[in-house]
């Protein structure tokens, strides 16, 4: 059986390689943790020993907390965690920590709401019929609130605070919800909760049953198409930041081998030289284009007052002459425009649409490449798709 989660889901989607790379190659890396998520683990840890002594009655006091807190903290911390925000010390990030807590406790506290059903689930739910696909629940807190009412909650503990939209439409929990609907017959609502605790702010959504439904087919839509992947390209973004597989990506491969050498080493390197060169040149070319461009629309300016004066039409050089004719130009609306839309259905309106319409060899290289179309179409338009290796060179920042 093929277990997904959201996170999995997620890794494909923000980068189909290090899909690849953690999923199907399985390969290992030096550094296990980001700061971020070491900080989210150690959090997630302190709750769950908070709710865990809550059902044996105990109650652990704030001072309690933060001492597990600071304790598995040290135990678990390596020195190859990653820290992005080079101003910023994992000192910083364990206070940040401790005040989540803090936080978190004085709201919450005496943790009496409901009864615990679950801390950090570890269990599956089956998409399809055949028992072929599943997807991971793994709930930070599960209650029961009555009245067929469950809650599922969730800690986040990062420095980003989502919007009402953007939860109603949120997947993880809404997954976590279905399988809450499909293990206990009282069921009537679930209450989905995220609890930004850098921001000590609680919020909720829930779904109805036809929207987790249509929930659970797209997701074993989306499964079925990453299994199909037989290609798996690297996605630059910011996210790259904080991947674990910087050193061995395409990417990045050779910037990291740069950072890690010695000053006389770096300056010889043979890919930095022919970049440097390359950018060098290509500035050369774009300001030589520029200066050429504007001293091309002075002279031409100077011609057609020069014509004007003189009243004629050509002027002699040495070996050629410049012909000055002037015109009327006709312009349409371009097409981001809105009014290039009204005067497409117009053309359309009127019948006119097959006369002026061209074809789009950028589109239909997507179309080909996406096989958006049906396979029978797709067939049709293979024998006039000829490929051949293309290359393109592009200046980034580093």
């Amino acid at each position: 059986m093929a277990a997904f989660s959201i996170s999995r889901i997620g890794t494909y989607e923000n980068c189909p390689l290090q899909y690849r790379y953690r999923y199907i190659d399985r390969i290992k890396v030096e550094a296990e943790d980001t700061i971020e998520t070491f900080l989210g683990s150690r959090v997630h840890e302190a709750l769950e020993k908070l709710y865990w002594d809550k059902q044996y009655e105990k109650r652990m006091s704030l001072d309690e907390l933060l001492s597990y807190f600071n304790r598995i903290w040290d135990e678990k911390w390596k020195d190859s965690v990653i820290i992005v925000k080079e101003d910023y010390t994992q000192d910083n990030y364990r206070k940040i920590g401790e005040r989540q807590l803090k936080d978190y406790y004085q709201r919450h506290a005496p943790f009496d709401e409901g009864r615990i059903l679950g801390l950090e689930t570890t269990r599956f739910l089956p998409l399809d019929k055949e028992g072929k696909y599943s997807f991971h629940i793994r709930i930070d807190r599960l209650m029961y609130m009555g009245d067929g009412l469950y809650e599922v909650h969730d800690y986040k503990t990062g420095s980003f605070l989502m919007d009402q939209q953007t939860l109603d439409k949120d997947r993880q929990l809404a997954m976590y919800s279905l399988w809450v609907k499909e293990q206990f017959k009282d069921f009537k609502k679930a209450r989905l909760v995220w609890h930004f605790l850098n921001f000590d702010k609680e919020m909720e959504s829930f779904r109805t049953d036809w929207e987790l439904e249509d929930l659970r087919q797209e997701i074993l839509e989306e499964i079925k198409q990453i299994e199909a992947a037989d290609k798996f390209p690297p996605n630059v973004s910011e996210l790259c930041s904080w991947c674990l597989y910087k050193p061995i990506c395409p990417e990045w491969k050779h910037q990291v081998g740069l950072e890690e050498k010695n000053e006389n080493e770096y300056l010889n390197d043979p890919g930095l030289k022919l970049v440097d060169e390359y950018v060098r040149l290509k500035e050369e070319l774009k300001d030589h284009q520029k200066e050429t461009s504007e001293k091309l629309k002075k002279i031409e300016e100077a011609l057609i007052v020069f014509c004007e004066k003189e009243g004629i039409s050509a002027v002699a050089g040495t070996e050629k002459k410049v012909s000055v004719s002037e015109y009327k130009d006709i312009s349409f609306p371009g097409k981001s425009s809105g009014e290039r839309e009204e005067l497409e259905a117009l053309l359309r309106e009127i019948g006119k649409w097959d006369e002026v319409s061209t074809l789009d060899i950028h589109t239909l290289k997507n179309i080909f490449r996406s096989e958006n179309w049906e396979e029978n179409e797709l067939a049709l338009l293979k024998k006039y798709a000829e490929e051949k290796n293309g290359y393109r060179f592009s200046i980034k920042n580093k």
